[in-house]
């Protein structure tokens, strides 16, 4: 269902009806843009708030409770506190009373840290502000906000000092945060929206007293409280939010996910982990070795060099051969320019040169930020960000960084840029209304911690390049869906190409993105001396990357082709500290984690945790009590034969490298010392490939019995092990688990999957990987599983623990007991025979 007027103009008119007190045109209004097919997430929630206030002044407490549920599901904490506030209000029945004396219980943006988290308020200073009591219907969300002075109590804002020393440049001094007047914050709170763009609906007011007017701004003043958190479980502080506008037809289609994020937090997740303690002055952790840092940095270059190099030759290579192609069968003459006969270098070199220079507006381009955030914007949300960051950029004369708003719920944050003074900061709605101002602080300051390094200045070239190949991909995969079958063909076969390339260049920058991390993780926690800040806003940033994948029953494009630059990876979600303890404990988690973009999140929040328990703090996740029995962190005898047994063909490709340059070393002393019946070894470089090869092979197939042994009728164990096998820091892939579960399956849309990129299954519980093929391998995605997409399916396979959690298939059947039996052990024996027979040919072949 389609709207013939705009959706503001149809909250202008609802607001008309119920200032008029004509509930049904009120509620006819509303409804018709609640269930309006387009209608963004922002103005459906209006449209429903508008309709719970509807319902309320019409006495109509049942539907106006109904609604009021609905939106105790909504991902911001903020609104479903204000769902539950008015959900008892309505309960009982009673008028929303104001209480002039009452104590709001979250901490509101006030322009400091509350005292409770450890940190020291700003400034002495005690300035005082009219402010008027709290009301029970003020909320709170990304797009639905009250007016400050509504929500807190007429009380006065103390500032004190606080006493900051920077082992960075920063010199020890005081940090002052002059006070906002109240002409200030009213000049700043004009033409700002509200949750309504109107106050009228989120506060209780007498409805003769509404205007309705276009023009109409709001007269209230946004104030701040300075009453401390009691408890890590009190609702989230209201913050103002940066004025919206219209989302970019790119970032609805492809940044956000396709319905909004409606999944409640984990009752155990990180908004109910202790807040824990924090610095009073800043300490230095100490000089830790960069060497292996620089080794990342000066080998990622080259290698990315020659790739693109690599790549753009074969292209060519391939234009250059179907141009003669046409120059033979045309009458006319199609000659290749001498451009497609040259190797290339200096052209890479200048076009790498120029993109990474480029970089700071190309990436306007490419995100279209609604608008940037000022600085006075950023003290509404995190006065110790914008406190911090002004400090910093103060001491290393730096112009203060522009910062960018994406308008998305995905929660994410990068920066790019080649030196301060056009470095670029990108944040999204969604990480504003997820974290609290202590965790905005630790997240930007762990990001400006990139600044100016040269691994932050690479992966502003080489996102770009990401970038382009992954949007590309995604466009071409659904632009050429429902089409002429031809040019299905031909998007599928294009896309899947710019895919490959995408996970090429991606898997290059994985080593240097993931050694730099604890390095960045340790100067951000220097920066800020809160550590359990920077714990509590990792794990929401992982938690909210989770409750998008699950949403959209895949990885939304934004956050794939964004991976290396984002502060965490993706599906590392936990709500206790059981659910870290592989990552923190298991002696091979940097091993299987060494194709990934980012170290595992168990490992980096418990090195958070050492640096606090270094400075004595009170932590918010306690791996104290975690132990792996009779095993330490480091690698064993014992791990490092689980090791091998893991690598496979990795393993014996190393092993195979060893044997042939000891024959080499062998055939070249002989030569030396003219022994004949030796020194063939030296000539012969067909062994220098022929036994890696074999080797290899041999590795592979050794591995695929233990990998893949037969699952039984009896034997799979249900879904509820799931979250048991989660929580064992000693499990690795190696350590199968049979398994049976149902689910509905999810994955891309078909021409974007057709080499199996990403399926998922769907539980009530979580939605896990899943790793499909046949005995065409990866082309066996094409079209085998697509048809199931969405249904229900039984699920049996072998359970793997790594980095990530996924799921071997070994078969598949759904409602109508249609079944598809998966070949992983079978392709495996192929993917191994073709090596082991090459390399036998070579050594046969002598050379």
């Amino acid at each position: 269902m389609g709207l013939d007027r705009s959706p503001d103009y149809l909250i202008k008119t609802g607001l008309a009806a119920l200032k008029q007190k004509d509930y049904e045109r009120a509620i006819a209004t509303f409804t018709q843009l609640s269930q309006a097919d387009g209608v963004s997430t922002n103005h459906r929630l209006k449209a429903q708030m508008g309709l719970i206030r509807t319902y309320e002044a019409q006495g109509a407490n049942i539907q106006a409770q109904t609604l009021c549920k609905s939106l105790l599901n909504s991902h911001s904490q903020a609104i479903r506190q204000w769902a539950h506030d008015k959900l008892k209000h309505l309960e009982t029945d009673q008028p929303s009373l104001k209480r002039p004396n009452s104590t709001p219980e979250a901490p509101q943006s006030s322009g400091f840290v509350p005292e409770s988290s450890g940190f020291i308020p700003f400034n002495d200073q005690t300035p005082t502000v009219n402010q008027t009591p709290p009301s029970k219907d003020s909320i709170s969300s990304p797009d639905i906000q009250p007016t400050l002075a509504e929500d807190v109590p007429s009380q006065s804002l103390t500032h004190s000092e606080q006493t900051i020393a920077d082992s960075r440049g920063l010199s020890n001094q005081t940090l002052n945060v002059q006070p906002q007047s109240t002409n200030d914050l009213t000049h700043q709170t004009v033409g700002r929206s509200s949750l309504f763009h109107y106050e009228t609906l989120n506060t209780k007011q007498d409805l003769s007293t509404i205007d309705t007017g276009v023009n109409q701004v709001p007269k209230s003043t946004p104030t701040a409280a300075s009453t401390p958190q009691q408890t890590s479980t009190s609702t989230q502080r209201p913050k103002p939010q940066p004025p919206k506008q219209q989302q970019s037809l790119h970032q609805k289609q492809q940044d956000s996910p396709t319905h909004p994020l409606a999944s409640a937090p984990p009752p155990h997740g990180p908004d109910t982990w202790p807040q824990g303690t924090r610095l009073r002055a800043l300490k230095s952790l100490g000089k830790v070795s960069k060497g292996k840092l620089w080794f990342a940095q000066i080998t990622t270059i080259p290698i990315l060099f020659l790739v693109i190099r690599w790549s753009l030759k074969t292209s060519l290579i391939f234009i250059r051969g179907y141009l003669q192609f046409l120059d033979r069968i045309l009458p006319i003459n199609i000659r290749p320019a001498p451009f497609f006969w040259g190797n290339q270098t200096w052209t890479v070199l200048i076009g790498l040169g120029l993109l990474t220079l480029a970089a700071p507006w190309l990436w306007a381009l490419l995100l279209r930020p609604s608008e940037q955030i000022t600085h006075q914007q950023l003290q509404n949300y995190s006065p110790e960000a914008a406190q911090l960051l002004r400090r910093l950029c103060t001491n290393r004369r730096w112009k203060f960084p522009t910062i960018q708003l994406i308008d998305s719920e995905l929660a994410v944050i990068f920066s790019y840029g080649w030196q301060p003074r056009v470095g670029q900061l990108v944040v999204s709605q969604g990480l504003l209304d997820r974290l609290q101002p202590d965790e905005l602080a630790a997240i930007i300051m762990y990001e400006i911690s990139h600044w100016p390094k040269l691994d932050w200045i690479l992966f502003s070239g080489l996102g770009l390049l990401l970038q382009g190949c992954h949007r590309v991909y995604w466009f071409l995969a659904r632009h050429g869906e429902h089409r002429p079958i031809l040019i299905q063909w031909t998007a599928g076969t294009l896309a899947t190409l710019s895919y490959c390339m995408f996970w090429l260049l991606a898997k290059i920058g994985c080593s240097l993105a993931r050694i730099r991390t604890p390095y960045r993780d340790r100067i951000a926690t220097e920066l800020t001396g809160n550590p359990n800040g920077l714990v509590r806003a990792l794990a929401k940033l992982s938690q909210a990357n989770t409750e998008a994948i699950a949403q959209q029953g895949y990885t939304p494009p934004l956050l794939e082709s964004l991976d290396l630059m984002l502060p965490v990876g993706l599906e590392e979600t936990g709500t206790s500290v059981q659910q870290y303890a592989w990552g923190a404990f298991n002696p091979l988690r940097h091993w299987l984690s060494i194709n990934q973009a980012h170290p595992p999140l168990g490992d980096r929040l418990y090195t958070l945790g050492a640096y606090g328990r270094h400075w004595r703090l009170k932590p918010s996740l306690n791996f104290a009590h975690l132990t792996l029995k009779n095993r330490a962190r480091i690698l064993s005898a014992h791990d490092w034969q689980e090791l091998l047994s893991q690598g496979g063909g990795w393993s014996g490709l190393i092993v195979g490298l060893g044997v042939a340059g000891v024959m080499w070393l062998i055939g070249a002393i002989a030569t030396s010392l003219d022994f004949p019946l030796l020194d063939w070894l030296y000539k012969d470089r067909s062994i220098l490939i022929g036994i890696p090869l074999i080797c290899a092979a041999t590795g592979q197939l050794l591995r695929i019995n233990p990998f893949f042994p037969e699952i039984s009728n009896t034997q799979p164990k249900s879904e509820a092990h799931l979250t048991s096998w989660q929580k064992d820091p000693t499990l690795i892939p190696l350590s199968h688990r049979p398994v049976t579960i149902k689910g509905t399956l999810t994955g891309r849309p078909a021409l974007a999957n057709w080499l199996g990129q990403e399926w998922r299954l769907r539980t009530p519980q979580n939605c896990i990987k899943l790793h499909y093929t046949n005995h065409f391998g990866p082309l066996g995605n094409i079209k085998s599983l697509t048809p199931w997409l969405q249904q229900s399916l039984q699920v049996t396979g072998w359970f793997r623990r790594g980095h990530h959690l996924w799921i071997d298939i070994d078969r598949l059947q759904n409602d109508q007991n249609q079944i598809k039996i998966a070949q992983h052990p079978i392709w495996a024996t192929i993917s191994s025979l073709c090596p082991l027979a090459y390399g036998l040919w070579l050594i046969f072949k002598g050379g």
